[in-house]
């Protein structure tokens, strides 16, 4: 699962960095923290966005990995992605943190389908709506920068049907 997001954030990292003031997101920043990186793309732009990004992924080769025509197919129905990255360092327990995002989830009746906490990796958390056409998550992780301890967060909000099976082959691909 980790790999399915880390290759959908991996590409979305590139394509669109904009400040809080610029866009309208249905993912909150937590009170008192910094967004630090933002992305918002629809059905409109995911997909040019993405292949737009594609000759920037030199990682490795990653580029020739990745095909244009693989990313038609495994996201070729989704509305919309968005995602919000984190950092908070007003002393907020991670129990505060995970409380907040269950409790502003975005509109609608969610089921959480996952939850996974350890002291090393952090929490993660993943719900759905609507029989996984609407897919909102977050991983928030512990760490110290410059001596004082911080919280990496990062939310993930998603609608439309995601063809998971193309997206693992995507990730085989490029990380295998």
């Amino acid at each position: 699962m980790k790999s399915i997001y880390g290759v959908i954030i991996a590409l979305l990292a590139c394509s669109a960095f904009v400040s809080a003031d610029e866009m309208a997101m249905g993912i909150p920043t937590y009170p008192g923290a910094e967004s630090t990186m933002e992305i918002s793309l629809t059905d409109e732009d995911l997909l040019p966005t993405l292949k737009a990004t594609l000759p920037m992924l030199k990682l490795g080769g990653l580029q020739d990995k990745i095909s244009p025509a693989d990313l038609d197919a495994a996201l070729k129905d989704v509305k919309l992605i968005e995602a919000r990255q984190m950092e908070i360092q007003n002393g907020a327990t991670d129990a505060q943190i995970n409380d907040y995002y269950t409790k502003n989830a975005p509109a609608g009746q969610w089921s959480q389908v996952l939850r996974h906490s350890t002291p090393k990796m952090g929490c993660f958390a993943l719900f759905v709506q609507n029989g996984g056409e609407k897919l909102y998550g977050y991983r928030l992780q512990s760490a110290v920068e410059d001596g004082k301890p911080i919280k990496k967060l990062i939310v993930v909000r998603t609608e439309g049907k995601i063809d998971y099976a193309k997206v693992i082959a995507i990730a085989a691909k490029a990380f295998l």
